[in-house]
């Protein structure tokens, strides 16, 4: 992901790089879920996006990026990848990472995307140039998700990768990837490759 310091937020640049976002203050004022963001497995991404910033708000920066912690705040109906670490904020980590994550339950995982508060200026949309996403090889294709509507963090606690606040109400656009319906038990690998650097290369052991 890729983040700009806001007056009302501060989202962190490198997390979005990370997590694979950009923050922005920014309104748009369309649809909850573009026509694409829900796929026959019938998992709905834009709600799932949202749950995704959400539990990143829950968390601190060490748990967060700590694979021990991996499972922490985790919906029953769905897995929520993380991304890298937060330019200028952390000291540079590998994009390797692992995750222990429940077998057979649908994966969610950024790619590249923006994320605003509410504000006057629309937000713009990431390019889809230069994804590349595998898993055990095999190709995965990213779906872009989009959150118009503003809607709330619930909570958040301080140091937090995304220096989110309660309260704060965000919009979200990007691209996504979906593992549905989830990995057989072993161990798996997802990498992740995005323009600007935003690269993960996941190891996966579900149980």
């Amino acid at each position: 992901m890729r983040v700009t310091r806001l007056a009302v937020v501060v989202v962190s640049a490198g997390v979005l790089a990370a997590t694979g976002c950009t923050t922005r203050s920014a309104h748009t004022g369309g649809a909850s879920a573009s026509p694409t963001a829900r796929p026959a497995g019938g998992v709905d991404l834009a709600a799932a996006v949202r749950q995704w910033y959400r539990r990143v708000g829950t968390m601190s920066a060490s748990h967060y990026f700590d694979p021990q912690w991996c499972g922490m705040n985790q919906p029953d109906t769905i897995w929520l990848l993380g991304g890298g670490a937060p330019g200028g904020r952390t000291p540079p980590m590998s994009p390797e990472r692992s995750c222990a994550v429940a077998a057979n339950r649908p994966i969610l995982a950024p790619v590249v995307n923006d994320v605003a508060t509410a504000a006057p200026s629309p937000i713009p949309a990431p390019s889809p140039g230069g994804m590349n996403v595998t898993l055990d090889g095999r190709p995965l294709t990213p779906v872009r998700v989009t959150n118009g509507r503003p809607y709330a963090i619930v909570s958040a606690v301080p140091g937090n990768p995304l220096d989110l606040r309660a309260g704060t109400r965000l919009v979200d656009d990007g691209y996504w990837v979906l593992v549905d319906p989830g990995l057989a038990p072993g161990r798996h690998r997802l990498e992740i490759r995005a323009p600007g650097g935003s690269n993960r290369l996941w190891t996966l052991v579900a149980s």
